[in-house]
């Protein structure tokens, strides 16, 4: 990546780059969150209201880190988020063929009853009024951001078909749909000839590996990219909610979501505490948040994992994290101390399947 005022990576650039699902396009394994941007008094305004000012600071260090891939959505203060994203890339001189851009679209955008959903009318003009937040002529990752049951599957996929064809999206993602839905989606593209889904985006964390049981499944199989939201489990994985001294501060303490069993959350801190005080990060031992990052980074299915912060001091620690690497035993203690409980018919088709497997080996 270069641009005009930012400096050019070089060969010890720790961020790797991987193919977004089945295409050629590649981004950042972290991806810069921009759900913290333009926030009000709202909902938003408890996750973040960071204005243009320190958005511009923490795009910047981004980008100089290697990351080329941002992530918002339409819904984010309400429409506050897209704006702030598209003048930091004005005003850092960034050439608009350098990052990757993702935004989606689903959230009531007004009072109306179309003014939400993912019908043909919302999501094409809800795509004209985001290109014009973004000062930009094309949204690289358009995303449905939820599942829409008052819509028919076939009429969202053929409205984001018409926005490829029409060169105003490159590719098209989904986020927080369930495997069944997702693979219905799949099902439709390719029997329509419609542009295909490259990425899902979902909850995954130490705390909350509920996608592996079927959706992580279908992402492998159909070859779709997994970009992870909330990898801290709304800071709860900073470890600083749990124990005695429990903090109230910060985002969970005002918005205490995505739900942790912290029973379960307790001993998982406890696992990483230890594997974070034989790591270190210039000379320091390493975070609890940065492990939670770095276990992400160690799983397979993932493509990107989105980070979000409001200050500077917390963007770099998130990035930092991309330098750890993990030995095979603190990725096993890290899965058995997390590892979801068995389920049917996982065990079931575990079982059956067992006979079958050692004959490919």
């Amino acid at each position: 990546m270069t641009t005009n005022n930012l400096p050019q990576f070089n060969g010890e650039n720790p961020i790797r780059y991987k193919t977004l699902g089945n295409s050629g396009l590649f981004v950042s394994e972290l991806c810069l969150g921009a759900m913290t941007f333009g926030g009000d008094e709202g909902i938003w305004g408890k996750i973040g209201n960071l204005q243009q000012k320190e958005a511009d600071e923490l795009i910047k260090i981004a980008l100089e880190a290697g990351i080329n891939f941002i992530d918002t959505a339409n819904v984010y203060g309400f429409g506050a988020s897209e704006r702030i994203v598209g003048q930091s890339l004005k005003n850092l001189g960034v050439r608009r063929e350098d990052v990757v851009v993702a935004t989606k679209v689903l959230g009531p955008m007004g009072d109306g009853p179309n003014a939400r959903g993912a019908s043909r009318g919302h999501i094409m003009s809800e795509c004209k009024a985001s290109l014009k937040r973004l000062q930009t002529d094309y949204i690289d990752l358009y995303q449905i951001h939820g599942f829409d049951s008052a819509t028919p599957i076939e009429e969202t996929l053929e409205a984001l078909n018409t926005l490829v064809q029409q060169g105003y999206v490159r590719y098209v993602g989904l986020s927080n749909w369930a495997a069944w839905q997702v693979m219905k989606a799949i099902g439709i593209t390719r029997a329509r000839n419609l542009c295909p889904i490259v990425s899902l985006q979902a909850y995954y964390t130490l705390v909350g590996r509920d996608l592996e049981r079927e959706i992580v499944p279908m992402m492998k199989s159909e070859k779709v990219g997994l970009m992870v939201w909330s990898p801290l489990a709304g800071g709860y994985l900073t470890g600083k909610y749990d124990g005695q001294d429990v903090s109230e501060d910060g985002r969970r303490a005002k918005f205490d979501f995505p739900p942790v069993d912290r029973e379960r959350g307790s001993k998982v801190i406890k696992v990483m505490r230890e594997i974070a005080e034989s790591k270190k990060i210039e000379g320091q031992p390493a975070k609890v948040a940065q492990i939670a990052l770095a276990w992400l980074l160690h799983q397979k299915a993932v493509t990107s994992v989105i980070i979000g912060a409001k200050r500077s001091d917390q963007l770099k620690e998130n990035i930092n994290a991309a330098q750890i690497r993990l030995s095979d035993d603190e990725l096993t203690a890290l899965d058995e101390v997390s590892r979801l409980p068995e389920e049917y018919p996982g065990w079931m088709l575990k079982m059956q399947g067992e006979y079958r497997e050692h004959m490919k080996k």
